[in-house]
């Protein structure tokens, strides 16, 4: 009996193990295990502001192994391949990628399995802006110095990038014209070399700007100054301290003979009538009779002002004798002289008694009467306009 039983444990056993055969081999059959490799887009996270990286790889290659039916139905995007820059500083630093692959697979390999990249600071740069003439206008026109809207560019991007740089630069193709060109162009940024720098890595601003070339038939030319035409004055106590113009210059254009007459054209009339601070405006130019303007230039116009001085007359300003030789007396004929002395107001407004000082000089000058200028010692921003006696009489006798 007991023999029997052990016999009955055997086959089944053995049909276990049959059955776990057939089903095995039929499953594999059916649904047979695979690879394949995939091209992953690499996804980086957390890299802190202020910080940028230097040109890194777009994707992974990563080789998955599963069955047949999982790994035929996955995509790229099935799969993610992540860069941590959570623990990024400047310089050069080498990081893992780290790959999810979904469930059911497995990875055989990918690459790459880490990245070497530079890590710098973000920083700005601002380059003057200049314009690169290429090719001829037509016969017998010449082009003249192009206006641009704007005279710098603010460049951001990686710092030593950015150190590199050198200047802006638009290229104004002149393409044989026979008139004025206005052109938006794009801004290329060139480094020290002398080279164009792609500008994938940076951020410029702005990205185009507009350029006026003037393109003139040959004929006589002269540059004169612009001048303004001021009208009306500034509110009482106040006074024009200087005028700032951009530009400064103008090219006219007309007969010969007329334009050697010219050395000057006025801007359009500039009210400043009763103004108490600075005053920005952009006026026209008015050509004189005759002639023409090569171009017609807005001009920006900044007058300053300031606080006009205060005149004032100090009438009892003691007289002092200085360097008066030893076993000599020195005696003025006059005590006090009044001294008229021009300044800011604010100046007047501290001013004490005793800093405005009136002295006549007395060194070497042996015994005799003299007739010696009243000297007068002050604050640096107030002027002495006039001492009363200018001269005073002084007699210096033996002790």
């Amino acid at each position: 009996m007991q023999e029997l039983l052990k016999k009955d444990l055997i086959y089944k056993i053995v049909s276990v193990l049959l059955a776990f055969l057939l089903w095995f081999f039929v499953t594999n059959l059916q649904n047979p295990t695979t690879d394949k490799l995939f091209s992953v887009p690499i996804t980086f996270i957390n890299l802190q502001d202020g910080l940028v990286t230097g040109e890194k790889p777009e994707n992974v290659e990563i080789r998955l192994k599963g069955p047949h039916s999982i790994i035929n139905g996955l995509t790229a995007n099935d799969i993610k391949a992540t860069v941590d820059f959570g623990q990024a500083q400047i310089g050069e630093s080498n990081f893992q990628v780290k790959v999810q692959p979904p469930s059911g697979v497995e990875i055989l390999s990918y690459e790459p399995t880490s990245i070497t990249l530079d890590i710098d600071a973000i920083t700005e740069k601002q380059l003057s802006l200049e314009v690169k003439k290429v090719n001829s206008v037509a016969e017998g026109y010449s082009s003249y110095e192009p206006e641009l809207n704007t005279s710098r560019v603010v460049v951001r991007g990686p710092r030593q990038l950015l150190e590199q740089l050198e200047t802006a630069q638009v290229v104004a193709d002149l393409n044989q014209a026979s008139d004025n060109l206005v052109l938006n162009l794009p801004v290329n940024i060139i480094n020290k070399a002398g080279d164009v720098v792609p500008t994938n890595n940076l951020e410029v601003t702005p990205l185009t700007v507009q350029v006026y070339v003037p393109v003139i038939e040959n004929i006589p030319t002269k540059t004169v100054s612009i001048r303004p035409s001021i009208i009306g004055n500034p509110k009482d106590d106040w006074q024009v301290a200087r005028i700032i113009l951009e530009p400064e210059t103008v090219k006219i254009t007309g007969p010969y003979e007329r334009i050697m007459e010219i050395d000057h054209v006025q801007t359009q009339p500039i009210n400043i009538a009763g103004i108490q601070e600075n005053l920005t405006v952009q006026v026209a130019l008015t050509p004189p009779e005759g002639v023409g303007l090569l171009y017609e230039p807005v001009v920006k116009v900044l007058v300053q002002i300031e606080e006009a001085p205060v005149t004032k007359t100090i009438p009892d300003v003691p007289i002092r004798i200085d360097n008066k030789p030893e076993g000599m007396n020195a005696v003025s004929t006059l005590e006090k002289v009044k001294v008229t002395v021009r300044g800011p107001r604010q100046e007047f407004e501290a001013l004490k008694e005793g800093d405005i000082k009136a002295f006549v000089d007395v060194k070497d000058l042996k015994p005799g009467t003299y007739q010696l200028d009243v000297k007068i010692s002050l604050k640096d921003n107030l002027q002495v306009q006039e001492v009363d006696p200018g001269k005073v009489e002084v007699k210096i006798t033996k002790e």
